[in-house]
């Protein structure tokens, strides 16, 4: 009798877990799309660990990979990390942007929800949603370039200066074909950086 009731509590267990994670759905509307990933599931402060292997999904279009984000303690006390990206399945031949909203100097900065990706208060017009990488920084906008069978990776050296150690913020990260017009998006869900 008490294997059977432990055995019934790990599977509601598990079913409860399992149901409560919903992942994108590619042929959900943009709107949709934008709404399932808005919610952090690691919750306000994420660990380091929640920075790796956050998953990219098709908003729009095909494909799928990874983001992976390593804050690196800076000498002077700001913002570096390491990030890498990772796209598989998508169009052969592609050239996606690669973009983050950062939820950085305003309230709710790091309240495990991606206010910023969404469009909603404190941020919204005239900030924008997205950012291309390096921007603010000076340089070429950092792209990914897919391969004959849609794979790809990028490598970025990224560096703030105006972001001081301690700081936590929410972050989506997004890979588009296209600046103003879209065909193919792929996004992570949000999730929590904290500054080394």
């Amino acid at each position: 009798m008490i294997r059977f009731t432990l055995v019934g509590c790990i599977a509601a267990s598990t079913t409860f877990v399992a149901c409560g994670n919903q992942p994108f759905s590619p042929s959900a509307s943009n709107s949709q799309a934008s709404s399932l990933a808005i919610q952090s599931p690691q919750g306000a402060f994420g660990s380091a660990s929640a920075t790796h292997a956050q998953q990219l999904t098709a908003v729009r279009g095909v494909g799928s990979g990874i983001v992976n984000v390593t804050p690196t303690a800076a000498v002077d006390g700001s913002f570096s990390a390491q990030i890498n990206v990772n796209v598989h399945g998508a169009r052969p031949n592609t050239t996606f942007y690669v973009q983050r909203a950062p939820e950085i100097g305003r309230s709710n900065g790091a309240d495990g929800i991606c206010q910023r990706a969404a469009g909603d208060a404190p941020w919204g017009p005239p900030t924008p949603n997205f950012v291309t990488f390096p921007m603010p920084a000076a340089g070429p906008l950092v792209v990914l370039q897919t391969s004959e069978e849609g794979a790809g990776s990028t490598h970025i050296d990224f560096g703030a200066p105006t972001i001081a150690d301690g700081t936590a913020f929410d972050v989506m990260f997004r890979l588009v074909d296209d600046l103003t017009n879209p065909t193919n998006e792929l996004r992570t869900e949000c999730f929590t950086v904290v500054v080394k």
